[in-house]
């Protein structure tokens, strides 16, 4: 049987590991810290999982927290349209069609590598530099890269400029995790989501390390009053600040964080990400081709919640290409291939996160739209599944022109 390595342990590389170990490929998978390191390490990421997502985890066996992990059964909207008042100038709520499901990376990553090991997955505890990869692809029959978006692996798969908009990070990052300090829920089993000129705001319900949190998420525009992270080393601190912020920029979800505590001194993450596409074959020194794939092809920047869901398609679709090929080498060719497939959705995510990201305010139908879901609820149900459905954004929300007269035919519709 053919041999395959993973460089990196993420959602991607296991989910891909667990899904070839089916079909009796001998993989292994590379990384620098055990899952222990993991589990009992820093907060990595905030994300969220949408249906087509956890299907395939369901498909896999490896839908561990089911019966634990609270349900995301809606997203509510509020809008600051203007500067520096924090007024929420539009508000909805819509239900999904499918319940969300956030559990930490901690978690996932620690929980499948033990999976992928009890499936004759074989792991070795390695850091692995650009340098190392002509010794993997001697060994292997196919080598992917799915190491995260670190810079390391930059000059292998350079930049792709014309997909890549932003040379340098558009948002700076504050989430924590909090847990109530009484019997009740911090808020309602769903996404909040916060837009304002300065930034946004993400909460949601998180199953965690020690249960159920909530995690709470400040996207900065940077150098606005919202990029105020630098210098915070302290949980404690960094609450205090997220519920000025909240009160001052996003009062619409000013109370969610009154009733809190932080759920563990590890539990808040700082940083910036800078979104890029790039060119995911690279040449090793000996001519040999490596695969990218997950973040270190496509990174996007968290605030439109799409990482974890595009490294569980990736996994998905490269698993797919893989066993197309049977026996047939798994060349340059195989590579661009197997890239395209999953490109053909991770450009939509992209689009979609990257037009988030634009400076200055959003376009005019944009605002009209978010506007008209407060008194349709089909315009509301619609845009809420955008987070699940990013390819309906590209055919939708991209040119004005449809979008008003989708609105025009909704518009009717609600008055027949």
């Amino acid at each position: 049987m053919r041999r395959i390595v993973v460089i990196g342990a993420g959602q991607a590389g296991l989910v891909l590991g667990i899904g070839l170990r089916r079909h009796g490929y001998e993989v292994t998978i590379v990384t620098e810290r055990t899952a222990a390191d993991l589990r009992g390490g820093r907060l990595i990421s905030n994300q969220s999982l949408f249906h087509q997502a956890l299907t395939r985890e369901r498909e896999l066996g490896i839908n561990f927290w089911d019966a634990h992990a609270p349900e995301i059964g809606e997203v509510a909207l509020a809008v600051s349209p203007e500067p520096g008042t924090g007024d929420p100038g539009i508000v909805w709520r819509a239900p999904l069609d499918h319940p969300g499901q956030s559990v930490d990376q901690r978690v996932k990553v620690s929980d499948w590598m033990a999976e992928f090991v009890r499936r004759g997955g074989e792991i070795r505890l390695r850091k692995v530099s650009p340098d190392d990869l002509d010794a993997y692809a001697a060994e292997f029959d196919l080598v992917l890269v799915a190491a995260g978006r670190g810079p390391q692996f930059d000059a292998l798969f350079p930049r792709e400029a014309d997909f890549s908009p932003y040379a340098e990070p558009q948002r700076t990052i504050g989430v924590l995790y909090v847990e109530p300090t009484g019997d009740e829920p911090l808020a309602a089993p769903g996404i909040r989501v916060g837009l304002a000129p300065e930034g946004e705001f993400f909460g949601l319900p998180v199953w965690s390390v020690g249960g159920p949190v909530y995690g709470a998420g400040f996207f900065a525009v940077r150098g606005g009053p919202l990029d105020c992270w630098d210098g915070v080393d302290d949980v404690e601190q960094h609450l205090a600040l997220a519920r000025d912020l909240l009160r001052t920029y996003f009062p619409h979800y000013a109370g969610i964080l009154d009733e809190s505590r932080p759920s563990g001194p590890l539990d808040m993450l700082h940083g910036a990400v800078q979104p890029v596409v790039r060119n995911p074959v690279g040449t090793l020194p000996s001519g040999a081709k490596v695969l990218a794939m997950g973040d270190t092809a496509v990174t996007n920047d968290p605030v439109a919640g799409q990482g974890a869901n595009l490294a569980a398609h990736a996994a998905h679709t490269y698993e797919e290409a893989i066993l197309a090929q049977e026996d047939r080498p798994f060349d340059e060719e195989f590579m661009r291939r197997a890239f395209a497939r999953y490109w053909e959705r991770a450009r939509h995510s992209t689009r979609f996160t990257n037009d988030l990201l634009a400076p200055g305010p959003p376009p005019d139908h944009f605002v009209e739209t978010l506007d008209a879901a407060q008194r349709l609820p089909e315009v509301a149900h619609r845009f809420a599944h955008l987070f699940e459905n990013t390819a309906d954004y590209t055919a939708w929300l991209t040119d004005p022109g449809t979008a008003r007269a989708y609105l025009r035919a909704a518009e009717a519709r609600a008055a027949s």
